[in-house]
């Protein structure tokens, strides 16, 4: 695996770190780029994320705890495929027990949370308007392991 870092200013917040990491691997392609959005810091995620980009999620959460930064929100509208290790790392992020809000998941993302919801299983979904635009994810009593935490969970209200 191969991980590039790029540290760039950005010219209308100060404390930004600009760190854009991005990671290829002979199997998938994912690219992990952190950005300022009104004070906030946005995950930008495009390509493929699976157990592989798991490291790069783990460096934008050092990063951010670094700088004394929380997670504003995820994009999500340039990611292909998401397995339930992708996921996992996603969740990570919030922190124990936290809620992520994933602005614009793709179909990718759609079509896993509504397989994992329909067999109860993973984070609660939560949704305030339609899925395309927004959902705020919720880990749930250890659930950020779909896959470890394969256990029922209750039904979130839509």
């Amino acid at each position: 695996m191969t991980h590039q870092v790029i540290h760039r200013t950005h010219p209308d917040d100060q404390h930004d770190p600009g760190l854009q990491v991005a990671a290829t691997t002979a199997t998938s392609t994912a690219a992990v780029a952190l950005r300022w959005a009104g004070g906030r810091p946005v995950v930008h995620l495009s390509g493929e994320v699976d157990v592989s980009t798991a490291a790069q999620l783990q460096s934008v959460r050092a990063l951010l705890h670094q700088h004394g930064q929380r997670l504003g929100s995820v994009d999500a509208a340039g990611v292909t495929f998401l397995d339930v290790a992708g996921l996992s790392a996603l969740l990570e992020l919030a922190g124990p027990g936290g809620s992520l809000l994933v602005l614009r998941p793709s179909p990718a993302v759609r079509r896993l949370l509504d397989l994992l919801e329909r067999h109860g299983l993973g984070p609660a979904v939560l949704r305030a308007g339609p899925p395309e635009e927004a959902v705020v994810l919720r880990d749930v009593a250890g659930a950020a392991s779909p896959v470890r935490g394969a256990r029922p969970r209750p039904r979130s209200p839509r």
